[in-house]
């Protein structure tokens, strides 16, 4: 399962919290690996540095997380911005006992810092957004795999024209677009060239140049991967991508 907005990863926490509160125990672990990425986010913001699995705050969270299932109702509004909260004051909690970051505690204190953290959604949909994105990175990284691709080899691959870019990009269109050539890749793990020449007129040169490339676009549109078409598909030149 992936995710592409706060408002279903919202609604797919609600639904493991409605099972945990009729007897299922086995709720909190079936969608754990969406919930303690977030979980991680919200310390790592809590913090203000980046906490890892291994890290004592990431404890803490683990048992903020259990303690929001036992504590949530929908009366105190979304379970995304109820489990966010606790995390998010068990890890000050833990701060103050620690006697760490004193300054940023005092400015977090009270219940206004929170409200005007998460009012609106925008933290949710950022933390949301870098959990869906690595996700799709994952994926990516995992497909071009099956093409002996690597972002580094991508990297150094892509066209830095936008004129070459735009028209290998066009040829990654041609083909996510045509389910017989689509299959041809998917299948064979090459391009199409013979049919892209006949169908579409293609320079066979710029196919062979930018084959890594066109997979890539074509893989991205195929999967619909996209929050990583602006990384790969950018008008000024792709981004670094990183899993």
């Amino acid at each position: 399962m992936s995710l592409k907005g706060s408002q279903d990863f919202d609604r797919m926490a609600y639904a493991a919290w409605e099972k945990y509160r009729d007897g299922d125990l086995n709720a909190i672990d079936n969608i754990y690996e969406y919930l303690m990425p977030f979980c991680l986010r919200v310390s790592s913001k809590t913090c203000r540095k980046f906490v890892r699995n291994e890290d004592e705050e990431a404890s803490i969270a683990r048992m903020a997380m259990l303690e929001a299932f036992e504590r949530y109702d929908p009366a105190k509004g979304p379970f995304l911005v109820f489990l966010g909260r606790v995390v998010k004051n068990r890890v000050i909690d833990f701060l103050r006992r620690e006697k760490r970051h004193r300054s940023f505690t005092l400015l977090v204190s009270g219940d206004e810092g929170w409200g005007a953290w998460v009012d609106d959604y925008n933290i949710l949909e950022e933390i949301t957004e870098e959990i869906a994105r690595k996700q799709e990175i994952e994926k990516l990284q995992s497909l071009l795999a099956d093409f002996d691709i690597t972002f580094s080899d991508l990297a150094k691959s892509s066209p830095k024209q936008g004129k070459t870019r735009h028209q290998a990009s066009n040829i990654a269109l041609y083909i996510a677009a045509d389910d017989e050539l689509s299959r041809h890749l998917m299948d064979k793990k090459l391009l199409p060239i013979k049919e892209l020449e006949s169908r579409y007129h293609v320079n066979r040169k710029l196919v062979d140049r930018y084959r890594k490339y066109i997979i890539a676009n074509v893989l991205i549109i195929r999967k619909n991967l996209t929050l990583l078409q602006p990384y790969i598909q950018a008008e000024g030149g792709q981004k670094d991508v990183q899993a």
